[in-house]
């Protein structure tokens, strides 16, 4: 007579209490227990975390949400405006998105279940929606320099705009890799967590999708404080939000807003006082900013098509059927 042993076994999906509950009663029964709650874990779909683990954006007021949002944003421009006082605009440039954004919604999130990445949805990337939204990037750094070349006629570039471009201007290896870190690193992962990830999400709570895309995007632009940037700003902006919508993932975000801020840091270096405030070459291209135009609505469309096929891939659970 075999002897009964029981095994009992907890999947904790949340980490604050609740989870699903296996009971084995036999060594025979063991294995195909642990494939079991394997197989359950593998089938979570992500749409349903919130199920059981608490969102930030379920537990906290969202204008209390928006309020800390906006003062956080408030903050780094604080901090970035005292390393101006005291000359250190490019420190500023690194350190303000840290202390003013980053490390306070990091604090914040990591108080719940799963913590910083899961509560500001930063997944890993897919390689055909990475290509969908590098080269989308790409052609978007066309359109809206051209949307800032139109501006420029209605809004002259102010001297002072001019005088902080010279500022931050690298002058030497050092200073060129600690442009680089901030204006390419961290700005965009402070800005996309702020402005989508906490900002464009508790809009969405009280609209549309597309109208909390377009309301962040917006606000993008006018935070940017500068008025010949406002219409470029707010359309990259826009198109930042949408990859968001479209991808449901900040990484992404993240990446587009990386590699616009490398293109502009690599014309900010090579380019003369004068290159600086002149139409790119690629602008006046009218028939290059059309096709530029052409392939950046395709891939919008792809992006969503492309991420919502890969997503809809049913999980694998050939484990689950060996179940006794």
């Amino acid at each position: 007579m075999s002897a009964t042993i029981e095994l009992e076994y907890r999947i904790d999906f949340s980490g604050v209490g609740s989870g699903t509950r296996f009971r084995c009663v036999s060594i025979e029964k063991k294995d195909n227990c642990q494939r079991l709650s394997r197989s359950v874990m593998e089938e979570r779909p992500e749409g349903n975390h919130d199920l059981v683990t608490p969102s930030i954006f379920s537990v906290l007021n969202n204008y209390l949400l928006l309020f800390f949002s906006v003062t956080c944003l408030l903050s780094s421009v604080f901090i970035q405006q005292l390393f101006y006082i005291i000359e250190q605009i490019r420190i500023g440039i690194c350190v303000a998105p840290i202390l003013g954004i980053i490390l306070p919604v990091f604090l914040i999130t990591r108080r719940f279940a799963s913590g910083f990445r899961y509560q500001l949805a930063i997944r890993s990337l897919k390689p055909l929606v990475t290509a969908y939204v590098i080269v989308a990037t790409l052609a978007a750094v066309v359109i809206v320099d051209f949307i800032y070349v139109l501006s420029q006629k209605f809004t002259p570039t102010p001297v002072d705009y001019l005088e902080s471009l010279k500022e931050i201007k690298p002058t030497g290896i050092g200073s060129m890799l600690v442009t680089f870190f901030g204006l390419c690193i961290v700005v965009p992962i402070a800005e996309e967590v702020v402005f989508r990830g906490m900002i464009q999400r508790i809009f969405s709570r009280h609209m549309g999708g597309v109208l909390a895309l377009l309301l962040a995007g917006v606000f993008f632009g006018v935070i940017h404080l500068t008025p010949q940037l406002l219409l470029s700003m707010v359309a990259f902006g826009i198109f930042l939000g949408y990859v968001f919508f479209a991808t449901s993932n900040l990484t992404y975000p993240m990446l587009a807003h990386g590699i616009f801020n490398t293109v502009a840091f690599v014309q900010l270096c090579f380019s003369t006082e004068d290159e600086l405030v002149s139409m790119p070459a690629y602008v006046r291209d009218y028939w290059l900013v059309g096709a530029a135009t052409v392939v950046f609505v395709f891939l919008l469309i792809k992006m969503k098509k492309g991420d919502s096929v890969k997503s809809k891939t049913p999980p694998k659970s050939s484990d689950s059927s060996n179940v006794g």
